[in-house]
């Protein structure tokens, strides 16, 4: 992700596609049961918008939701409307809106009517380029949702969030989710220390696994910091040693020469650390920036390039070829109390010439 925003600790899932938020099922045919009274809205008519809605690729428009919600049986109206309405009131974020346990029950009632009246056994819905809202199993649909709200939002994962995750993970990373919260609540939410555990760390990769085999993620799914590291500097590039400790980042000259440029980053801290390096845009300084309520322009940052380092990791690299400007390096990973490391210190700038 390229922004200055908290990037390091995320969740692997998926938000639910319309086939979850209004209709969770491709509808039948000829077979299904109009309502009678010219009044009263058809079952087939319902049904059909929602395959329409079930099978298409983006998100549903303002005007299908409107239709399917004027359409809906008397049986699952009410339910409907809630749903349409959580979603609005969630300005279209799925997560946010399936994270509530009110319309988690609501998508229940639905379902059932749509296996019930429509004829479609559950899990059959979408076609198979439907993707990921297709592969999500039903029984942990709650799960997946809560977790997909904490991966699309932009600020740092709460304590709350942590707790309901752990109330609705599934038996078969209960587990692993206590471990999880508990190290958390040991460390007054800092996440550097937590997720530096060995411990925590092979349980958030078990967590990880299960909502790609459950949740319907794919393995390439997200970003993964490790997998991206990259361990050899630019050959004939200008060398620069940092050191990340708790909370600043040691070593970084006030000036460095234009051109090809390898940060060797090192964690000697106690917590994990990352090194994101962006070059601030004209007119702009870095405390502006991460006081932005939204992603960064083009023009108020352009990234360079980031790595990670839990302490005792071996050296990785930002390579970059800068050109001349101010630059900035930031840590986003939240610490004690849940306050990022930027906000303990761990930022800085130098210019390039």
């Amino acid at each position: 992700m390229s922004s200055l925003r908290s990037r390091t600790i995320r969740h692997r899932a998926v938000a639910g596609a319309l086939a979850l938020c209004l209709a969770a099922a491709a509808c039948g045919d000829d077979d299904t049961t109009e309502a009678a009274g010219d009044d009263t809205p058809s079952t087939d008519a319902y049904c059909d918008v929602a395959s329409a809605v079930n099978e298409q690729d983006g998100p549903p428009t303002d005007e299908q939701i409107g239709q399917l919600k004027d359409l809906a049986p008397e049986e699952i109206s009410d339910d409907v409307a809630s749903v349409a309405d959580a979603i609005a009131a969630a300005d279209g974020d799925l997560g946010k809106a399936l994270g509530d346990d009110g319309i988690s029950a609501a998508l229940d009632r639905i379902d059932a009517y749509d296996v019930d009246t429509c004829g479609i056994e559950a899990g059959d819905e979408g076609g198979e380029d439907d993707g990921a809202a297709g592969d999500i199993d039903p029984a942990f649909a709650e799960y997946c949702a809560a977790s997909a709200a904490l991966d699309e939002s932009e600020e740092a994962p709460t304590p709350e969030q942590f707790e309901e995750l752990r109330t609705l993970a599934p038996d078969e990373i209960s587990e692993e989710a206590d471990i999880v919260v508990d190290a958390l609540i040991a460390s007054d939410f800092d996440f550097g220390t937590t997720f530096a555990d060995p411990e925590v760390s092979a349980a958030v990769e078990r967590i990880e696994a299960f909502e790609v085999e459950s949740c319907g993620a794919s393995p390439d799914e997200g970003d993964d910091e490790e997998d991206a590291l990259v361990l050899e500097p630019t050959p004939g590039a200008t060398l620069v040693p940092v050191s990340g400790v708790d909370f600043a980042f040691d070593g970084i000259p006030a000036e460095i020469p234009a051109g090809p440029v390898s940060f060797a980053f090192d964690n000697d801290g106690e917590s994990a650390h990352e090194m994101f390096v962006a070059r601030i845009g004209d007119g702009f300084t870095l405390d502006e920036l991460l006081a932005l309520d939204s992603e960064p322009t083009e023009e108020q940052a352009e990234e360079i390039g980031g790595t990670f380092g839990s302490p005792g990791d071996p050296t990785s690299y930002v390579n970059g070829d800068l050109e001349p400007g101010t630059y900035a390096v930031v840590c986003f990973i939240p610490g004690p109390g849940g306050k990022p490391h930027y906000e303990l210190g761990m930022k800085t700038s130098f210019t390039v010439s």
